[in-house]
C-alpha cells in the first residue's frame, strides 16, 4: 500500500509522538487521577459502590479522558504500570469508605498478558487492607479473545481471592454467549447500544 504525503499526516505523527512522550512522564509525575462514578442499587435506590475512572490531568492540556490515551498506553506498553496504579489507588481509596461500598476497576485486555496480574491484585488488596469481597474487576469481551485458557486461569485465581468479576460492555465486541458460559461472571453490564433511549 502507499499514501501520498499530506501535511496533516506529519502533524498527526508529531501529535502522537508528543502524546507518547508526555504519557511516559505522566506516571512518574503523578498526573493520573481517579474519579468515582456511583453505582446505584435500583431496588433500594441507594449507592452500593463506585466505579473507578482514570483521568490524565495534563499540565498543559488539562483533564484528558481515557478514550484519548488508553489505546496509546496499550500500544507502548504503559497500560500495565498505569493499570497497577489505578488498582492500588482505587483499593486505598475504597478502604476509607463505609464497609458496605464496593469499588469496580476496569482491566485492559493487555494487562492479562502480564503473568503477575493476580499478584498485583493480591498486593493492592494487602497494601490497602480492602477486603477482596469489596473489589470488582471489570473485563471486556476482548480479554476472552486472547489465549482463553490462560485468561480463564487468571480469572479463576482472582475469583478464588474473593474478588468479583464482571463483564463490561457486553455486546460491543463479538457478543458470543459462549463467553458467558466460559466463566461464572458475577455481573454483566450490557452495552447501552442495546437499551433504547
Amino acid at each position: 500500500t502507499y499514501h501520498f504525503f499530506q501535511p496533516e499526516m506529519d502533524a498527526q505523527m508529531q501529535a502522537r509522538h508528543n502524546l507518547e512522550l508526555d504519557l511516559r512522564k505522566a506516571l512518574v509525575a503523578g498526573e493520573f487521577e481517579l474519579y468515582y462514578q456511583p453505582l446505584v442499587d435500583l431496588e433500594s435506590n441507594s449507592v452500593s459502590g463506585f466505579e473507578a475512572l482514570v483521568r490524565w490531568n495534563h499540565p498543559e492540556r488539562g483533564v484528558i479522558a481515557p478514550d484519548d490515551f488508553i489505546s496509546v498506553a496499550e500500544e507502548i506498553g504503559l497500560i500495565v504500570p498505569i493499570g497497577d496504579w489505578v488498582l492500588k489507588q482505587a483499593c486505598r481509596d475504597a478502604a476509607k469508605w463505609p464497609g458496605n461500598l464496593t469499588v469496580a476497576v476496569n482491566l485492559s485486555a493487555v494487562q492479562f498478558r502480564n503473568p503477575t496480574l493476580a499478584l498485583s491484585v493480591v498486593g493492592a488488596l494487602g497494601a490497602s487492607g480492602l477486603p477482596a469481597s469489596r473489589l470488582e474487576l471489570e473485563i471486556t469481551e476482548t480479554v476472552l479473545l486472547q489465549d482463553s485458557r490462560a485468561v480463564l486461569d487468571v480469572l479463576h485465581q482472582i475469583r478464588e481471592l474473593g474478588v468479583r468479576i464482571s463483564m463490561d460492555d457486553f455486546g460491543t465486541g463479538y457478543s458470543s454467549l459462549s463467553y458467558l458460559r466460559s466463566f461464572p461472571f458475577d455481573k454483566i453490564k450490557i452495552d447501552r447500544y442495546f437499551i433504547p433511549e
